[in-house]
Order: C-alpha cells, then sequence, then structure tokens
C-alpha cells in the first residue's frame, strides 16, 4: 500500500505515516475539507495557512480518487477478520465454548430438556407399530358398523359386553390392518349397489350376491375382483370367462447386473448426497436378501449386526411375522464377502445407517429424506412412499465403467435415463437374486429360503437352523457366477432386451440402453458371461475370521458373542471417561450415566465412555447421576412421589424392559 499515500510534503507526509500507520486509517480520519484543515492544524501548530490550502487540496483530491481502491481494502480487511484460522495449538473462543457445553453438567442437563421438546415435533420411535395400529382400530370399526347395520347375532353379543368398543377390535383378532382396510373397500361397492337397486344395505339371500357379481362383469371387472366370493360356481365360471381376455400375469422386472454394480459404487462413493448413498444400501440389501418394501421397513435397527459371518436384519411385525403369528420373528441374512466390484459396500453401508443421522431409536428402518437429500427427516416413510424414493434412486444412477483398477462411474451418463426407472417395480429387488439362482440349477426348496416363503414348510426351529447355511450357500453361488462365470450359464439378454423395448416405446434408443446395461462378457470362447473378475473380489484375511464358530444355533449367539466382544474392547480402553452410555439390547435405549454411578459398565453388554456429551448422543439421564448433577450445579433436586422416586432404584433400572443391556 506504499503507493497508496497522498503525494504531500515529504515532512508532513512522514509524520502522517508514523500516526496512522496505514492509508485505510488516514482516509477514515476525515470526511471533508473543513475537517483535514483542523488535522493538519492539530498535528502542525505552526504550518503556514499557504501550507494548509495546499495540503487540504491535495488530501481532498486524494480522497477523491482513492474511494473504490480504498473501499475493496477495508472488504479484504473484513474478509480476513471473519475466516483467520487460529493460531496452531490454541483454541478459539468458540471451540472452547463448545467444550465447556460438552462437558458442563448443566449443559448436559439443558441437552436432555431440548431433546424431550424436540420430540414432540418428530415422529415416536414406534411410529410405525402406531400407524398401523390406528388404521386396524379404524377399519375394525368400520366392519363393526356393517355387522352392526346388518343386525347378526354377533352384534347383540358385543353389546352385553362391559367394553363393546373392545369387544369389537378382538373380534378381528389379529388381522392387520391392511387386510382389513381391503375387505372393507370389497364391501363398500356392494354396499353401495344394495342401497341404490335394493333399498338396504345388507344381502338377503344368495340372489342379491350373485345380481351384483353379474353387474360387476357386465361392466368389465377384473377377475381378482371376484375371488373370496360366496359363489361358489358361478364366481368360478366367470372368472375362467374373464381370465380367457385378460393379459398374463407379469412378475416385477428383474433388476440388471450393471444397476447392482451402480449401487455398490454409489454408496462407497463419498461425493454423493449422504441419502442416496444411505438408500442405495437398502435396496442392494433387498436385493440380497430377496425383500419387498413391507420387509424392509419392518426391519429392527437396534436390532442389526454385521459380524464376520455377514448382514443380519430382524423383522419385527411383518404380513407373515409377529407376536401373534407361529413364527415370532425372522432373519434376513446377506453374506459377508458379498460384491461384485471388490468395494465393501456392506460395510461401508452399515456403517453410515449405524451413524447420525440415522441412528436414531424407532421401529422401522428408513425414514424421510430432506429436500436435498443430504439429510433424513425422523418421519416414518410408507412402504410406498420408500418404493417412490427406490424408483427416484434408480433414475439417477450413473453408469458404471471398466478400468484397469476396477469399476468407477461416470456421472455424465445414466443408466435409466428419459424415465425408464418406470419399468421396475417394488417387488423388482425381490426378483434378482431367486431368478439367477434359479437359473444356477438350486431347487425351489432352497430358493424358498431366499425370501422366506419356506416358513410354512417346515417348523419355526428348523428353519432358523437351516436358512442362514442355504441363504448363504445360494448367495455365494450367484456372486461367483457373476464375477467369474463358474456353474451354469447365466444369461441376462432377456431382461436387458425387455429393458430395450420399454426404451423403444418410451421414445428413447434402444442401442445406447442396451450398451450401457451390457457388462457380462465372455471371459473365455465357449464360456459362461460374466464379469470377467476373481472371486471372492473381497480380501478376506484369515485373522478376520472365526473358524472355530460354526453353530447351528439361533443368530442371536452370534449377535450376543459381537456385542460382548465390543463391550470387553471398550472396557479395556486405558482411559474411562467421566461419562458413560449403556445401551439397552431390546429398545436399544441409550442411558448416559456419570463416572461412580451405581450401574457398573463392566456389568452392561454395550458401553461407550466420553469426556464431552453431544445432545444426540443419548436419549435418557440416570435419575440417580441426575441429582448428581443439579447437585453439582447448585440445584435442588425436584420432589418426586414414591412412585417417581421408586423408578430411579435399583430394582428400577434393573426391571425389564428399562434396564442397560447386561445389568442382571
Amino acid at each position: 500500500m506504499e503507493e497508496w499515500w497522498p503525494n504531500l510534503n515529504e515532512g508532513i507526509l512522514s509524520h502522517l505515516q508514523r500516526v496512522f500507520v496505514t492509508p485505510l486509517r488516514l482516509d477514515a480520519a476525515f470526511d471533508n475539507d473543513e475537517e483535514i484543515a483542523i488535522l493538519l492544524e492539530s498535528e502542525f501548530p505552526d504550518i503556514l495557512p499557504e501550507d494548509v490550502l495546499d495540503s487540504v487540496a491535495v488530501l481532498s483530491q486524494w480522497k477523491e480518487e482513492m474511494a473504490r481502491p480504498l473501499k475493496r481494502a477495508r472488504a479484504e480487511v473484513v474478509r480476513g477478520a471473519l475466516f483467520r484460522l487460529p493460531l496452531h495449538g490454541q483454541l478459539t473462543v468458540q471451540e472452547e465454548f463448545s467444550r465447556l457445553t460438552r462437558t458442563s453438567a448443566i449443559c448436559i442437563l439443558e441437552m436432555h430438556v431440548k431433546q424431550k421438546q424436540k420430540r414432540y415435533r418428530e415422529d415416536p420411535a414406534d411410529a410405525r407399530t402406531k400407524r398401523y395400529e390406528s388404521e386396524r382400530r379404524k377399519y375394525s370399526n368400520l366392519l363393526a358398523q356393517i355387522i352392526i347395520q346388518a343386525g347378526l347375532p354377533i352384534a347383540e353379543l358385543v353389546r352385553t359386553l362391559e367394553d363393546p368398543r373392545s369387544g369389537w377390535l378382538h373380534l378381528f383378532a389379529a388381522r392387520r390392518g391392511n387386510t382389513l382396510k381391503n375387505r372393507y373397500k370389497v364391501w363398500k361397492p356392494f354396499e353401495q349397489w344394495l342401497e341404490w337397486n335394493r333399498g338396504y344395505l345388507y344381502p338377503k339371500g344368495v340372489r342379491d350376491a350373485i345380481d351384483y357379481l353379474q353387474h360387476r362383469v357386465d361392466d368389465g371387472c377384473g377377475k381378482t375382483d371376484l375371488r373370496g366370493s360366496i359363489v361358489g360356481w358361478t364366481h368360478q365360471v366367470w372368472a375362467a370367462e374373464l381370465a380367457e381376455d385378460a393379459a398374463p400375469r407379469k412378475p416385477a422386472e428383474m433388476y440388471t447386473v450393471a444397476m447392482l454394480i451402480s449401487l455398490e459404487l454409489t454408496i462407497v462413493d463419498e461425493a454423493e448426497q449422504l441419502y442416496t448413498r444411505a438408500l442405495s444400501w437398502i435396496v442392494l440389501c433387498m436385493v440380497w436378501g430377496a425383500m419387498r418394501c413391507d420387509d424392509m421397513q419392518s426391519a429392527l435397527p437396534h436390532r442389526s449386526v454385521l459380524s464376520n459371518f455377514g448382514l443380519r436384519l430382524v423383522l419385527g411385525r411383518s404380513k407373515t411375522t409377529g407376536p401373534d403369528k407361529p413364527q415370532k420373528e425372522v432373519s434376513v441374512h446377506v453374506l459377508r464377502t458379498t460384491s461384485l466390484t471388490g468395494e465393501d459396500w456392506l460395510k461401508v453401508g452399515f456403517d453410515i445407517w449405524s451413524a447420525d443421522p440415522f441412528n436414531y431409536k424407532r421401529d422401522y428402518m428408513v425414514m424421510e429424506p430432506n429436500k436435498g437429500w443430504d439429510g433424513v427427516k425422523r418421519k416414518f416413510l410408507a412402504p410406498a412412499g420408500l418404493s417412490s424414493a427406490v424408483s427416484k434412486l434408480l433414475g439417477g444412477l450413473a453408469v458404471p465403467r471398466r478400468t484397469a483398477l476396477g469399476w468407477e462411474l461416470m456421472p455424465a451418463q445414466h443408466l435409466l435415463p428419459d424415465g425408464l426407472e418406470s419399468f421396475f417395480s417394488g417387488h423388482s429387488p425381490r426378483n434378482f437374486v431367486t431368478s439367477v439362482a434359479a437359473a444356477l440349477g438350486f431347487s425351489k426348496d432352497e430358493r424358498a429360503y431366499l425370501g422366506r416363503w419356506s416358513m410354512g414348510m417346515v417348523s419355526s426351529e428348523e428353519y432358523v437352523r437351516t436358512s442362514r447355511q442355504v441363504i448363504f450357500k445360494i448367495q455365494k453361488a450367484v456372486n461367483k457366477s457373476l464375477v467369474d462365470g463358474s456353474g451354469d450359464p447365466f444369461y441376462e439378454d432377456e431382461t436387458i432386451g425387455k429393458l430395450c423395448e420399454f426404451a423403444s416405446a418410451s421414445g428413447a434408443n434402444p442401442n445406447r440402453i442396451k450398451k450401457r446395461h451390457s457388462v457380462l462378457v465372455y471371459g473365455v470362447p465357449g464360456g459362461s458371461p460374466c464379469l470377467g473378475g476373481v472371486y471372492p473380489t473381497l480380501q478376506v484375511l484369515p485373522e478376520d475370521w472365526d473358524e472355530n464358530d460354526d453353530r447351528d444355533g439361533t443368530e442371536m449367539d452370534l449377535a450376543e458373542k459381537v456385542a460382548s466382544h465390543a463391550a470387553k474392547e471398550a472396557l479395556a480402553s486405558q482411559h474411562l471417561g467421566k461419562y458413560f452410555i449403556t445401551i439397552s439390547r431390546r429398545t436399544a435405549l441409550r442411558r448416559l450415566h456419570m463416572a461412580g454411578c451405581f450401574a457398573k459398565p463392566d456389568r452392561c453388554c454395550e458401553v461407550s465412555f466420553m469426556d464431552e456429551v453431544q445432545q444426540d448422543s443419548f436419549d435418557a439421564i440416570c435419575q440417580a447421576c441426575k441429582k448428581r448433577m443439579m447437585a453439582e450445579c447448585g440445584k435442588d433436586p425436584p420432589e418426586m412421589s414414591t412412585s417417581t422416586a421408586s423408578s430411579s432404584s435399583t430394582a428400577s433400572v434393573l426391571s425389564a424392559g428399562d434396564q442397560p443391556v447386561g445389568e442382571s
């Protein structure tokens, strides 16, 4: 800035440079000619009036000419002050403030209060269960009204109960909300037809049902509308007549191998949006686990385990499982080394779902994304919504390209441009591994384990003992066949051909689509089409596996072993923090404790120690430790009733459903 100083007398200029140091400060010292004269007379009492006038003229002209350069210089100074990095080894004010808020007991108590307030604005942890229970109650009451209007004998019996409302709910037993909804939607048009054509709301005989079905047939209904009718032979005859002209049943279309490769690469691509990577992992788990959208949403996140054998997802209440079903729960397995590209997508995706913002407590797997897909809303995503989100994900998949080092994505080219993602449905992921396994020669009984269809064929104990071994065997064979072409050949020409036909009908270039999806090549003349790689694509070190642990019991043994091993590693740490968090095995509740609490970490299955506590690190605070925190802050603990106080006792903490993992 030396050239920015005004062209004044050398003596006057040198004095002003010592006083103001920079031209910016000199420029800020005056605004007009009068202030310039006052400045010169105060700094130079003996200056002549002629010199004052000359200097005023020079400084006034300098201020006008240097207005724009000095304005830019001031902006640079401001930007430098805002974004100046701290010196090495020193904490900024913000960093010191953050450290204090994460270690102070009073700040942790405030975190707990804010967490409670935040939960009221978000879906509760059991949002899926409450939603389905609400639907079940709604349609139970609607069907109950139909029975009451019909005057059936059961209506009089229910009226005699002390609680008729609960009686109607129990009447429909364990029927799912969707089942009751479908029954009501089938009956409602029939009831409306009776009211308009017969003048009453309940059929008086078989004639009403036959006339209604004939009316539907005349209007051109589908053959599935007649299923479940009370009219036996008439239903069969009409269904046969309608089936002659009906289109054949169309199964869900298979994904192509190129789509699976693109999904694997998307998961490990850190430049992608966070929700895009997380949802790609969900889709691949659905593919290799032969899952529907409804199955995935019934998976319990806090029961998910990734071990050296593979991924294990536990399905809670679903269409075929639940507390009131013969099979209480069922597991989905994915082999640990499953990979087409050599990328460890299973571990990377599991880590994504185990970290913020995906690891909050809930009874469903996938939540709604935010607008930019770089975060999530703590809202339950219905299976239909999950299917739509998967469709959007498929529409943005990039084309994979083979390189000398493996595979990479070409973001500028899409696998399914021009809306071709609509070619696939929500059941498409479930159709891939089962179809390839059939092509490789696996029997129907073996393939039944993939989609959990064999649960009704064998006893519960036999299914649990056998499912993992059979599933891993099939997944390994499918993966190996696609990578190196071993076993019976698998051709996806028909799948790609159907996609090209759909593209042509949609106005897209079928040749371009075929080129982008054709990734299987013939490794040797006369061999099977494959990716031309070496199986297994993931390197497995001997110390990564426990060769002696090959039990045939339930998978809970493996989960407990992994959790116990993690706890032992945490307890072996040399540094034990001021706080520790215990995690409940059944409810995944994260309870915060202070060091010295009566809940001993060495008696808990899963424990994490910390010196600094984040707002999202815990769900609740131990009552005894909360009193200690309030005492540290100089606050008196609130007076609690006997029932409330007992909740903080050892007996209550060790009670079922609210105890830390492993405390007994």
